[in-house]
């Protein structure tokens, strides 16, 4: 009884807590273990997709079938995607849920916005729209809408995606820096995640409302057999959702704005649109290359600072999740115009779907192990999430929780 008691009122809160904190760290040195083998199996089996010789038809800044995967060497963050896309999968109800807010955003952007229609004003940009797409061989039909407000340009929705620009930020623009302006929208078209970024925006809409239940009857349509269910699995998702996937949301995000720049330079197949483009958004209107330079160095000494692990790309996404990271994105660009990678696409030599998914079904074994780490990251990922929770609220672990063996 007594010791019941004690439990109760944190008698032993010190080595509760000494408890956690040890599990917690053990919990992230898994996690970082098994992401670095992640890491490397992916890096192998990237260099190993380069074809022999240009991939056929690519020419003029056209890249037939080109594959994301091009783009993702280096990126310290790519597993999030994995692990949280997982997380998404297994949540009940999610994809009716997404396509209820596909049908709403599509309808809030009819109901506000400017819709771009040829033989109207900006008609040029669906001219422009469908060159791109067709440079990296995505056959999608995407609508744009304009904004007049200051909210910034976004890609919305997710089975259905489409873009809303910023009408005062083209207006500033030239010509070509429009056209660059708009392919890095595109851009996330291309890579994705899109299901990710909605997924967040759903979870944080559904967070304002005062009842689940009564929003699942009202408003999604749900059967009733399954409501509840449902119901149980926006709780859970409100802790991951606060922990994985708004990170997830944030930093990924950030990070596909660089991706998209790149991406972007290759099919004008000219960087200076770009650099145009990013000194308007840092320094407020157009300027000469010694406003660039400065800028560039600006996202230099930022960037060392992410690499010494000095500052958090995540606290930085909290702080500002609608800002652009102009300088930060102009270090990121003039780094890849310097590599290898920017020549090598450009000249043909890059993995297309087709050979990705063949080598895919050759090396099943490779395959399998990639995917069994990814699970098993979502798995300790999710129980890290916890442990932080546990410790920011000072609650005792349950019985038999601790200890865990990574």
């Amino acid at each position: 009884m007594f010791d019941q008691l004690k439990r109760a009122f944190g008698g032993d809160a010190e080595q509760r807590r000494a408890n956690l904190e040890a599990e917690f760290a053990r919990v992230s040195a898994a996690i970082e273990a098994r992401r670095e083998t992640l890491e490397t199996l992916r890096r192998n089996r990237l260099h190993a997709l380069f074809p022999d010789g240009a991939v056929a038809g690519s020419s003029g800044g056209h890249y037939p079938d080109l594959d994301p995967i091009n783009f993702e060497e280096g990126e310290q963050d790519s597993w999030l995607v994995s692990v949280s896309t997982q997380i998404i999968d297994r949540f009940p109800g999610g994809d009716v849920l997404l396509s209820q807010l596909d049908r709403s955003l599509r309808a809030f952007s009819d109901a506000n916005h400017f819709r771009v229609v040829p033989g109207g004003p900006y008609a040029e940009l669906l001219g422009w729209r469908d060159e791109l797409l067709g440079a990296c061989d995505l056959k999608a039909e995407i609508p744009l809408y304009l904004r007049a407000d200051g909210l910034g340009a976004e890609v919305v929705g997710n089975a259905a995606p489409f873009v809303v620009l910023q009408r005062g930020v083209l207006d500033a623009l030239d010509p070509d820096a429009r056209r660059y302006y708009l392919a890095t929208f595109l851009g996330h078209v291309f890579f994705g995640n899109l299901r990710i970024f909605s997924f967040h925006r759903l979870m944080s809409i559904l967070d304002k409302l005062p009842s689940m239940s009564g929003l699942i009857t009202r408003g999604l349509g749900m059967l009733p057999g399954i409501g509840n269910t449902i119901s149980r699995g926006f709780e859970i998702a409100r802790t991951v959702n606060n922990q994985l996937i708004r990170r997830t949301n944030l930093v990924v995000g950030m990070r596909q704005k660089v991706i998209c720049d790149r991406l972007a330079v290759l099919l004008l197949e000219d960087a200076e649109p770009a650099r145009r483009f990013l000194t308007q958004l840092a320094y407020g209107s157009t300027a000469g290359p010694e406003v660039y330079s400065l800028i560039c160095a600006q996202g230099e000494r930022l960037n060392q600072q992410l690499v010494n692990n000095e500052i958090d790309l995540h606290m930085l996404s909290v702080i500002g999740p609608t800002a652009q990271f102009a300088a930060w994105r102009a270090f990121q660009l003039e780094e890849f115009l310097e590599g290898d990678t920017y020549p090598r696409i450009r000249e043909g030599h890059y993995v297309t779907r087709a050979r990705l998914r063949d080598y895919r079904q050759a090396h099943k074994t490779l395959e399998d192990e990639i995917n069994r780490l990814v699970a098993r990251i979502a798995e300790l990922s999710q129980r890290q999430a916890k442990l932080a929770a546990q410790l920011a609220s000072g609650d005792a672990p349950e019985e038999g929780e601790l200890p865990e063996q990574p």
